[in-house]
């Protein structure tokens, strides 16, 4: 990828973090990057196709990101930690879930956006759910329902703990409910 889409995209996911998607604009990323706003629609014609191309980013990085703990040698209940560990880490950093973040403004997707976010979501879910599945093969969780559904959860709770900790507690108070939420299901 070339150096100006690059620093397109991360423009863009630091103003979509920072103000949200329908606040960000052309000319906001046009100043920083310091091109002209006919340089980005080159790259990018529509403001949902460089939406799409930072869910289609999202979902391969945290994906292998995610993979990656699935894969490690961890006891369930550990693997849920590290996973918190991500979105705790992103908090730190002030850079929310893009799939939250994008989620908010879920109203004013356009094209294909919304597909991608669906998609983007479902992944992430069946990649927790192996977790949840080995934690009843190992019997180190319990939970009711489904480790898809139990996953759907785990994931909410952690997207979701990572808005409202950013508003009331910050980390201490994300790493305290994620404590709350992976003790309950531990056995």
């Amino acid at each position: 990828m070339n150096n100006t889409r690059t620093k397109i995209l991360e423009i863009a996911k630091d103003l979509i973090h920072r103000v949200g998607i329908n606040a960000m604009s052309y000319q906001h990323i046009s100043d920083a990057v310091g091109i002209r706003k006919a340089s980005i629609h080159h790259h990018f014609p529509k403001k949902e196709n460089l939406v799409e191309e930072l869910l289609k980013q999202c979902q391969v990085s945290y994906g292998n990101n995610y993979q990656h703990i699935v894969e490690g040698v961890e006891l369930a209940p550990e693997k849920l930690r590290l996973l918190a560990g991500i979105f705790k880490d992103g908090l730190e950093k002030e850079q929310l879930c893009l799939v939250g973040a994008i989620s908010t403004d879920l109203n004013t997707l356009q094209g294909d956006s919304f597909r991608i976010l669906q998609e983007t979501i479902q992944n992430t879910v069946d990649i927790f759910a192996v977790i949840f599945k080995q934690g009843q093969e190992e019997n180190s969780l319990s939970f009711s329902g489904t480790a898809e559904e139990s996953a759907y959860a785990f994931f909410s709770f952690l997207v979701g703990v990572q808005i409202t900790a950013r508003v009331n507690g910050g980390v201490k108070a994300f790493h305290h409910a994620t404590k709350i939420i992976i003790s309950g299901l531990e056995t």
